[in-house]
C-alpha cells in the first residue's frame, strides 16, 4: 500500500508539473515572438535555412528528465528497505505479538485469565479495540461527506462498479456457493450457506477508506464510490438477501 501511495503521488506530480513546464515555454515562446515581430526583418537565404534547423529540432519530452536507469543493486536496496519497513508496520508487530503470546503457555498465563498478574494490559487492549468500530464508522461518515462535494470518477465507472459489486458478484457467489456444496465441500446447513452468499453482495469494507486516508491515497475516489455503493446497498442487499433465502429454502 506505501508503494501505491508514492507511486499515485509521483504521477499525480508529473502531471501537473508537466504541463505547467509547457505552459512556461509557450508563454516564453509568445513573448520572444512578440519581440522579433516589433524589430524590422530582412529575409535571407542564411536566415531561412537557420529557421529550418530551428523547426527540424526535435522537442524533449517532460518523461525523458524523469526516466532514470537504476542500477540491481539500489533496486534491490530499495525492496529490503520497503519490505522491512511493511515488517515494521503496527499491525504487523500487533499480530506477531498476539502469535507469540498464544503460542508460549507461560506469557499466556501471564496476561490472559482472571488471575494473570498482568491482566491490566489485556482489559486496555480490549477497551482500545471496542473504540475501532465506532473510530472507523466515523471515518466513513467524513469520506461520504466528501463524495457529496466532490466527483473526480466518471459516471460509467460509477456504474461499473456498483453493477460489479451487486449484481455480477452475488451470481458468481450463487454459483460458487451452490458447486462447493454439490461437490461436497460445505455441509448441509442453509444458514452457513446463506452467510457465505451474504459476503458477495456486501458493500465495500470500511477499512479501505482507513487505508486510504492513513496513506493520503484516493480519497476523493474512495468517497465517491463509498456514496453510491453504500446507498444502493441499502435495496440491493435486502433484494439478494430475499433471493438467497428462496433459493436455500
Amino acid at each position: 500500500m506505501q508503494k501505491s501511495g508514492k507511486l499515485y503521488h509521483k504521477m499525480q506530480s508529473k502531471s501537473i508539473q508537466c504541463p505547467a513546464d509547457s505552459d512556461e515555454e509557450h508563454l516564453e515562446g509568445f513573448k520572444a515572438g512578440d519581440e522579433e515581430a516589433a524589430l524590422p526583418a530582412s529575409a535571407g537565404p542564411d536566415d531561412e535555412h537557420n529557421e529550418g534547423r530551428q523547426i527540424e529540432a526535435p522537442l524533449l519530452s517532460c518523461e525523458s528528465d524523469v526516466a532514470n536507469n537504476k542500477g540491481f543493486w539500489v533496486n534491490l536496496k530499495e525492496a529490503v528497505h520497503q519490505l522491512v519497513e511493511e515488517l515494521m508496520a503496527p499491525p504487523t508487530i500487533s499480530a506477531m505479538i498476539g502469535f507469540v503470546v498464544g503460542l508460549v503457555p507461560w506469557l499466556k498465563s501471564l496476561i490472559i485469565g482472571e488471575g494473570a498478574p498482568f491482566r491490566v494490559i489485556q482489559d486496555s487492549l480490549e477497551l482500545m479495540g471496542n473504540g475501532t468500530i465506532p473510530c472507523i464508522t466515523l471515518i466513513l461518515g467524513g469520506n461520504l461527506t466528501q463524495g457529496l462535494r466532490k466527483s473526480v470518477l466518471k459516471r460509467m465507472v460509477i456504474v461499473a462498479i456498483v453493477f460489479i459489486r451487486y449484481v455480477a458478484m452475488p451470481v458468481i457467489g450463487i454459483a460458487v456457493v451452490r458447486a462447493a456444496h454439490g461437490v461436497g465441500f460445505l455441509p448441509h446447513d442453509p444458514l452457513y450457506r446463506y452467510v457465505l452468499m451474504l459476503q458477495f453482495a456486501l458493500p465495500p469494507a470500511m477499512n479501505i477508506g482507513t487505508m486510504a486516508q492513513l496513506f493520503d491515497v484516493g480519497q476523493e475516489e474512495c468517497s465517491v464510490i463509498f456514496l453510491w455503493t453504500y446507498l444502493v446497498a441499502a435495496v440491493a442487499l435486502t433484494t439478494w438477501s430475499t433471493v438467497f433465502m428462496s433459493i436455500l429454502s
